[in-house]
């Protein structure tokens, strides 16, 4: 599958192959290119990683020039999975319309330096970073000396259990009291310093605190609206203090860019480091897809994606394809696609971007972070979640426990998981007191992004609940869609799986446990936008077994005033 690797002064040479499987082949009949991995250097430049897309059957030849690549930060061009191929002469043939190095190892164009130049230029002999994270396996309470290393790839521990990112917290208590980090985050909200005008690279330190700042890939994601819900809360709730981070408005429309901005950053250091990683690949409902897809794109790493056929809305279809990736649509739920993803992942260099990687919740944990900012460090009384693979209810424990021990807050908020009635296992442990937990074959449902029987972080999400005073609600498939109405007809743009988390909120409060005026906040997971077609549906009672009771179709009407004056009366109460 991988070639020897020979390692000499100045000169380092990787050969990639593809072990000649069926998927392997169909790889390779997609990309149309031979893959090469080639570190050396000469005396007239420094030379770097260079991972170049060849026409079959040609061999590229020679080296690249730092100076002269078309990237600022000195990376090869990066063929994409269906992207045309590229030779390396042509490479050499574009970068030479760019304009030379300065000399301080900035690339300029016109005179002009990029952010990412700029910060590299700002940070020169600047200390080391006295931070650091590790793997290790997750079993709280329990005692271990196993760990490894970020930059290595691996997933689950020698046990099989899962494995979580583990800061040194002693390191980030010395750096500074709970003030300290409050005043450093605060300073970065709203900036285009690279990388920090991302809401989760303004935490780095909490996140991958030795990354390279060259091997980010963001796109500013993050910093997502926190807003208050005063006529929903008010008028359908009786609240007075309702909240909504609606994590949706983000660069793909899901809280999935979080996490993706940390696991592809991490991809891309590691193929810089020479790991003979071909690409990244996931299982998905949808938003995954479309997280990996984009920040793949954007590096040009390239990305593969199993996704359940008919079970994803069109617009969640339409990302990842425009984005490039390999896209394989298969006769089976996302349990199938997981299990299929990881048997591929074991036998190809392809690096598992699941959340059963632990990198992805690294990234997520920061919405929690943001949450305490957006209140001036005030801590809510509850956070509602919508659960499917149950990483993000633990990612947002994570988020509020780091807080906690680091002197930001005094407290936590207690923590709601909420889940589609159809495909609810977290709900049935959560209601025998996590006695037992059975995987279930979830049945279809509007909220398909948590359409999964069998979570991954089935573990993380008990721990998390069990630690945070948690509940878990569950919300039927008619529920979803009038608490989607109403939540509309206040001026939301609501998905489905924030309706699932409404009608939590909804029961939760009918019960009293939630009271009138407790600051709660729903966590939104997507955008609307992703699931118009439910909502057309909707509102023309065309959903079957649903009563669309809030439903408000267009009035067919004739083109002249009178008709348009009847109707006005009728509808408007007038006289």
């Amino acid at each position: 599958m991988v070639g020897a690797v020979a390692v000499t002064s100045g000169d380092i040479r990787l050969e990639v192959g593809i072990a000649k499987s069926r998927l392997a082949e169909s790889l390779s009949l997609h990309s149309h290119s031979s893959w090469s991995l080639r570190v050396g250097s000469t005396k007239e430049a420094k030379m770097v990683p260079s991972l170049v897309a060849a026409d079959a059957g040609k061999k590229p030849s020679g080296m690249v020039a730092a100076s002269a690549l078309p990237s600022s930060q000195g990376v090869a061009e990066t063929a994409a999975l269906g992207a045309p191929a590229v030779s390396l002469e042509k490479v050499v043939a574009d970068s030479s319309e760019l304009v030379a190095s300065d000399g301080s190892g900035s690339v300029l164009k016109n005179g002009i330096e990029g952010i990412r130049d700029m910060a590299r230029r700002q940070r020169t002999g600047s200390s080391p970073t006295t931070f650091s994270a590790k793997f290790v396996p997750f079993s709280p309470g329990q005692e271990t000396d196993e760990e490894y290393s970020l930059d290595e790839v691996i997933y689950r521990s020698k046990t099989g259990m899962l494995l979580d990112v583990q800061h040194d917290m002693e390191a980030l208590k010395r750096a500074g009291d709970g003030n300290y980090w409050k005043n450093l985050f605060d300073s970065r909200v709203g900036k285009t310093t690279w990388p920090y005008g991302s809401g989760v690279w303004s935490k780095k330190e909490w996140v991958l605190p030795e990354i390279d700042d060259d091997d980010i890939v963001s796109l500013f994601e993050g910093n997502s609206n926190l807003f208050w819900a005063e006529r929903f809360g008010k008028e359908v709730l009786d609240m007075t203090d309702l909240w909504v981070k609606h994590c949706g408005i983000s660069h793909t429309g899901s809280f999935k860019d979080l996490g993706m901005t940390v696991l592809v950053s991490q991809v891309n250091r590691l193929r810089r480091l020479g790991k003979p990683l071909l690409g990244v690949g996931c299982a998905s409902t949808g938003d995954t897809s479309a997280a990996l897809s984009a920040y793949c794109a954007a590096t040009g790493i390239p990305a593969l994606v199993f996704l359940p056929a008919n079970k994803i809305s069109i617009a969640q279809l339409v990302q990842p394809i425009a984005n490039g990736a390999l896209v394989l649509s298969m006769d089976t739920d996302f349990d199938g696609c997981m299990r299929l993803i990881r048997q591929v992942t074991s036998e190809l260099p392809i690096y598992l971007a699941n959340s059963l990687n632990s990198l992805r919740l690294e990234g997520q944990k920061t919405a929690a972070i943001e949450i305490l900012q957006q209140f001036d460090w005030e801590v809510p009384d509850w956070v509602i979640v919508p659960g499917g693979n149950l990483g993000n209810i633990y990612a947002f424990y994570k988020g509020f426990y780091m807080c906690k021990e680091l002197g930001l807050v005094d407290r936590m908020p207690r923590l709601v998981c909420a889940q589609a009635a159809n495909a609810n296992p977290l709900y049935r442990a959560f209601k025998n007191g996590w006695e037992t937990f059975q995987p279930i074959k979830a049945l279809p449902t509007f909220a398909s992004a948590i359409q999964i029987g069998d979570p991954v972080s089935i573990d993380r999400a008990i721990y998390a609940l069990s630690q945070a005073d948690g509940i878990v609600e569950e919300a039927t498939e008619q529920e979803i869609m009038d608490a989607c109405a109403q939540a509309d007809k206040s001026g939301m743009f609501t998905c489905p799986h924030t309706g699932v988390a409404l009608v939590a909120l909804q029961k939760l409060r009918q019960r009293g446990v939630i009271g009138r005026n407790d600051r709660t906040v729903v966590v939104s997971t997507a955008h609307g936008l992703k699931f118009t077609q439910s909502k057309v549906e909707y509102h023309s009672s065309g959903l079957p077994a649903i009563t669309s009771q809030f439903a408000n179709p267009p009035i067919s009407v004739a083109d002249d005033l009178d008709s348009i004056m009847d109707v006005l009366r009728q509808k408007l109460s007038l006289k």
